[in-house]
């Protein structure tokens, strides 16, 4: 069940896009308090953030979600989804990092959705409307790069990119580093996003779990600091 038409690539290529109106551009998911109290410094502090981010907090967690999302989609069973979007949603214990993968996943939704008419985004948009279902990043990704014709393990490579490019930018502007040292953390840390992706193939719902309570501290502690850049 995808949308034909449109080369499968170039959507996953808007969709990751720092153009594409998420506002994903708005959260440093921690990297912001790291900074702050010292814990994360230049290019090498940086690349230590960005694999402890996506091991701990997305492999097993929101990058999961998203691969069954996608398998979901696949088959159509919509109340799949709902039960990994509220899932994913119970295990997000940082509020600004809880209400940002909501922000970003229901725009992501709203604007493939006027783009490509989809029975089954539909169907999704209207279980969020309902209050059956939340409408985090991770299954909206999955779901839209389905119904949009992208190779699962594309979608999945695509998904910890887009996570790790946003840290990435977040960090040039919070260290602050230069553009060359980004793209540096960026090439260092591919071979992980690969190891990811490989990682979660075969794993099922009953797998889905997520361990960076440093993380989840300083995305905590967030709120309360006393200059902000970020909205998490």
């Amino acid at each position: 069940m995808h949308i034909e038409g449109t080369p499968a690539l170039l959507n996953l290529l808007q969709l990751t896009d720092s153009f594409f109106p998420s506002g994903s551009f708005a959260y440093s998911w921690g990297l912001e308090t790291c900074v702050s109290e010292g814990l994360v410094e230049g290019v090498d502090g940086l690349g230590g953030f960005l694999a402890a981010y996506l091991k701990g907090q997305l492999a097993r967690s929101d990058a999961l979600v998203a691969k069954l999302a996608f398998d979901a989609a696949g088959s159509g069973d919509l109340a799949a989804v709902v039960r990994l979007d509220n899932k994913l949603n119970a295990m997000k214990t940082a509020r600004e990092c809880r209400e940002g993968g909501l922000q970003i996943g229901k725009q992501i939704l709203k604007v493939v959705n006027a783009l490509h008419r989809s029975a089954f985004l539909g169907e999704f948009a209207g279980s969020i409307e309902a209050r059956k279902s939340r409408g985090h990043h991770a299954p909206v990704f999955g779901v839209v790069c389905r119904v949009l014709g992208v190779a699962k393990r594309d979608c999945m490579q695509g998904f910890l990119y887009q996570a790790a490019s946003g840290i990435v930018s977040a960090g040039v502007r919070l260290i602050p580093l230069g553009h060359m040292d980004g793209q540096a953390a960026l090439e260092q840390i591919k071979p992980l996003m690969v190891g990811i992706a490989d990682e979660i193939e075969p794993l099922g719902e009953d797998d889905i779990s997520s361990f960076a309570p440093g993380i989840e501290i300083r995305a905590m502690r967030h709120e309360t600091l006393y200059t902000r850049l970020f909205r998490s």
